[in-house]
């Protein structure tokens, strides 16, 4: 291995980064940014859709604190129906596999029919963040305490509440 590859250590192993360092500092302070907006998004009353009880925790573990709701949990029509009821926007924060592309779809289709404003915007971002790293909405606070971690060597990554569902 070459001496200038820079390495980290992550759940007891070491791991050679695939970037130089600035790369992902870079991507951790947008992904911070927009995590950001998503808390002022949710704290203003806003909702945002998850399909599961694993998605919703990882948001929680990343301080968003506002309203969170399941599509998965009950039909799709009465849950857009209830959700079209509170006049509130919206994003859709499904899986990025094909399942949850489809869902996403659904959903906004229908909610759009009822004149719910969806912002299709932060989904975009997440995924353009990192979609070529995760799939899904649950992995997301593993993923940013990595990069933490990454960027930040004093960073302790804590994953003792990983497998806690709400």
């Amino acid at each position: 291995m070459s001496k200038n590859l820079k390495t980290y250590r992550v759940h007891g192993y070491e791991k050679t980064l695939k970037a130089p360092m600035f790369v992902y500092r870079e991507r951790l302070k947008l992904i911070e940014e927009l995590l950001e907006e998503l808390l002022y998004f949710s704290m203003d009353g806003n909702i945002i859709l998850v399909e599961g009880k694993r998605d919703l925790a990882s948001l929680r573990k990343l301080g968003i604190n506002g309203r969170i709701e399941f599509v998965t949990h009950h039909p799709l029509i009465g849950v857009c129906e209830k959700i079209a009821a509170t006049g509130k926007n919206i994003v859709i924060l499904t899986d990025w596999d094909r399942r949850g592309v489809i869902l996403e779809k659904k959903i906004a289709g229908h909610l759009e029919n009822y004149g719910i404003r969806i912002e299709h915007r932060l989904r975009k971002r997440i995924l353009s963040l990192v979609q070529k790293e995760i799939k899904d909405v649950e992995s997301l606070y593993t993923h940013i305490s990595i990069l933490r971690q990454i960027a930040d060597p004093e960073y302790h990554y804590n994953n003792t509440y990983d497998n806690i569902l709400i």
